[in-house]
């Protein structure tokens, strides 16, 4: 998402336009899902939790007036959120199972120092823009569909008139320059 839709989508969502807010669960529900299914390890749970960022998204859409980094925001509200969900099954496990209390605070502990502040996102983006400059521009063209525009291999390799094979060496060549330059973000970034 460039900064122009952002910032557009983000004075939509101000407005409680339900059409930004369906354009923001198309762009980062799946996102979402996958950050939190990397700390829970359970998909109900990480659906619980995306559900309820969502919810909040919906219900505080004025206070998108005072946000600067949506994915930012997002994945704030998202580790919030699993730090709640974490807490209610470390109680639950406490006495239950002391090896998985010890697991959830591992994993608590790791989350919590998890930044996710602007700065981290606008290094982030900054470091794929010179990843994806270097590219050749049919291969930058494939990732940015892939990856920016959600489409799947099928429908890029129809629109370019390349075939999907194309379009794999060239998703697969683009993520095997950005996970080196981007290893310190990976939990960030896998998602």
């Amino acid at each position: 998402m460039t900064d122009l839709n952002e910032i557009e989508l983000l004075q939509k969502l101000a407005r409680g336009d339900s059409l930004a807010f369906a354009q923001l669960v198309n762009v980062y529900h799946h996102r979402l899902l996958h950050f939190s299914m990397h700390y829970l390890n359970n998909r109900e749970q990480a659906r619980d939790v995306v559900q309820d960022v969502f919810s909040v998204v919906w219900e505080d859409h004025e206070k998108f007036s005072e946000v600067k980094n949506l994915s930012s925001w997002l994945f704030t509200l998202t580790k919030n959120q699993c730090l709640k969900k974490i807490e209610y099954l470390k109680v639950r496990q406490k006495h239950a199972n002391t090896l998985q209390y010890r697991q959830l605070e591992v994993i608590k502990d790791s989350l919590a120092q998890l930044d996710t502040s602007p700065i981290i996102f606008e290094e982030i983006n900054k470091i794929i823009k010179q990843i994806l400059e270097k590219l050749p521009s049919q291969s930058r063209q494939i990732f940015e569909m892939s990856r920016f525009e959600n489409k799947k291999n099928r429908e890029i390799a129809e629109e370019l008139n390349i075939s999907i094979k194309t379009v794999e060496a060239a998703v697969t060549k683009s993520l095997k320059l950005l996970r080196p330059a981007l290893k310190h973000y990976l939990p960030i970034v896998f998602f």
